[in-house]
């Protein structure tokens, strides 16, 4: 198959930046029949042209990063559903995890989040913390900013050793990894290892007494 070059400029920016308000919109009702169903719903950013596969190197395929402009708006959209969505969690009157991630550098992996028992306890472990000592990617100015608490944590993925091939893939994962663990499956050592991509900042407000806040919070009595 073959893929776009990564560095085809995008066109229409104008057009799909209004319409990211059409987006947003769709996105604010929160369907919470589906929510209790299934314990747990997001938005990602499927966002013509940025969903799609493009061509990064001769070796290499990924997804296209918005220009930081739109970024910041997207992340504005976000806030918007975040608010919505929590408004309604809240009239549930139980336990649940709603945040917002936005992925640096690879903002496209930026969603927002909500979870109900008993996949909060999945979710408020899913990321690995990491030291601050660095702002938040993005400048926004949006009022619903300065009520955020943000941690950065480790934004990567894991990849089996039975899933490579040649002592070459192990030796280039093994340089790559941050971490590598060793479980037993199936009656099977298998190890895994961690491949960063980035940050994933992940983000919340306290409102009301149901929602599962960030560690650290000075709101948090």
């Amino acid at each position: 198959m073959k893929f776009t070059s990564i560095h085809k400029k995008t066109r229409g920016m104008r057009k799909k930046a209004r319409n990211l308000a059409r987006w947003s919109e769709h996105h604010k009702e929160l369907d919470i029949d589906s929510l209790i169903r299934h314990r747990k719903d997001y938005v990602k950013i499927w966002i013509d042209p940025f969903y799609c596969l493009y061509q990064i190197t001769p070796n290499k395929i990924g997804k296209k990063n918005p220009k930081h402009r739109f970024q910041k708006q997207i992340l504005y959209q976000l806030l918007d559903i975040y608010l919505a969505w929590q408004k309604k969690l809240d009239e549930l009157d139980q336990p649940y995890y709603l945040k917002i991630w936005i992925g640096d550098p690879e903002f496209i992996d930026s969603q927002v989040v909500a979870a109900l028992e008993p996949e909060i306890d999945y979710y408020s472990k899913l990321f690995r913390v990491k030291e601050q000592g660095k702002a938040f990617p993005l400048d926004i100015r949006h009022p619903l900013m300065e009520q955020f608490k943000w941690e950065r944590c480790w934004n990567g993925y894991y990849i089996w050793e039975s899933d490579l091939e040649t002592a070459e893939e192990i030796q280039e994962a093994q340089h790559k990894a941050i971490e590598i663990s060793e479980t037993f499956f199936n009656g099977w050592l298998e190890k895994s290892y961690f491949i960063s991509i980035g940050d994933m900042w992940v983000g919340s407000i306290k409102q009301s007494k149901n929602a599962i806040i960030l560690k650290g919070d000075p709101n948090h009595g």
